[in-house]
């Protein structure tokens, strides 16, 4: 199994919680970095992939013609023939009727569409750029277009949000009948406008809005798989279950990381700097790390006890004493040998994984 991950890093406006690299959209600057791509992705030529996701950023800001250069790189230098799953993300506010046909030209299988809140003035104060009858005439183009795979990204613990408004959030939600849903809880990162103005998510809150939301989208034929993802009818994120079952990946483009021939890599996070080493044959990588077979059984645990299904306990061998601790207070249960977060685990994993590096 080999992912293929391309970080498109242009946004219309960076959102205020926002992270991730990403800089204003500029027609010129897209286009170069389209190319540093196409050099990057021949370094990898005619790997076969099993699954695409490209993400961002906000891809859905590339012009047509630009997402045409993109589909190239991808189809010039992989074997895709094979592909199980192709993801594209989407913010509403630039998906057109024509980018969604293209995309579903180009043999793209399943969306990611970034709601956040169907509240207009949630999505307000957060950065977003649509409001919610935008998501709605967005997301019921791609399934008039054909898309029978789509996800939605909602966060709880916005700013004012209530219990009471995430319940009616949820509840309209399930009734665009998707296959898939994504919650995350807001968490304020360093270097984010919402970090600047000290806003602080409220934990207890955000507690509550995560067990509502595990127990109403069961009751409405979700099955929870992974720690923050839902689905219906099987259709799992394949790309994202590639990172969680610990296989290898490509990732291209800046700040994008790899999983390849036993290393772990990371891109420049810089754009301009990326475009520029690229085209002058230099260095582009800031991290590198061999992954020895200790690394990797910690890495297999990290990663794995994010799905429903669990981790095999052999590896655990050099972790038991962790192990057996979790099993004692209930967090973690052992069952046909696969060890597994119980369901009081789950909104405070990050933690108890901590305990395993």
């Amino acid at each position: 199994m080999l992912g293929l991950y391309i970080h498109i890093p242009f946004c219309k406006r960076k959102c205020f919680y926002c992270d991730f690299v990403s800089i204003a959209y500029i027609e010129d600057l897209a286009n170069n970095y389209l190319t540093a791509l196409e050099k990057e992705a021949q370094k990898y030529k005619n790997e076969i992939i099993d699954t695409v996701y490209i993400g961002g950023g906000t891809p859905s800001t590339l012009s047509i013609d630009q997402q045409k250069n993109l589909a190239s790189v991808i189809t010039s230098n992989f074997n895709v023939s094979y592909c199980k799953e192709i993801t594209v993300e989407l913010n509403p506010e630039s998906v057109t009727k024509e980018k969604l046909k293209l995309l579903f030209d180009a043999r793209v299988s399943r969306l990611s569409l970034g709601l956040q809140s169907i509240y207009d003035q949630s999505l307000t104060v957060l950065g977003r750029l649509h409001n919610y009858e935008k998501f709605k005439q967005v997301y019921y183009e791609a399934r008039q277009t054909g898309f029978d795979n789509i996800n939605i990204d909602l966060m709880y613990g916005i700013p004012n949000q209530t219990l009471s408004s995430w319940e009616k959030t949820l509840k309209e939600v399930v009734k665009l009948e998707s296959q898939h849903i994504s919650l995350y809880p807001l968490t304020v990162e360093p270097n984010t406008p919402f970090y600047k103005k000290k806003i602080e998510p409220n934990g207890d809150l955000q507690y509550k809005m995560y067990e509502f939301a595990c127990s109403f989208l069961k009751e409405n034929g979700f099955e929870h798989y992974e720690i923050s993802n839902w689905a219906k009818e099987k259709k799992y994120s394949l790309h994202n279950k590639l990172y969680w079952k610990n296989k290898e990946y490509i990732g291209l483009g800046t700040s994008a990381s790899s999983y390849y021939k036993r290393y772990r890599y990371k891109n420049n996070t810089n754009v301009i700097k990326y475009i520029e080493n690229i085209l002058s044959n230099k260095n582009i990588v800031v991290e590198k790390e061999y992954i020895t077979d200790d690394l990797y059984n910690k890495e297999k645990i990290m990663l794995g006890l994010r799905l429903s299904e669990g981790v095999d306990i052999k590896y655990f061998e050099n972790s038991k004493d962790v192990l057996n601790k979790y099993v004692a207070n209930g967090m973690l249960s052992v069952e046909n040998n696969r060890v597994k977060f119980t369901q009081k685990a789950l909104f405070v994993s990050n933690s108890i994984l901590a305990d395993f590096i």
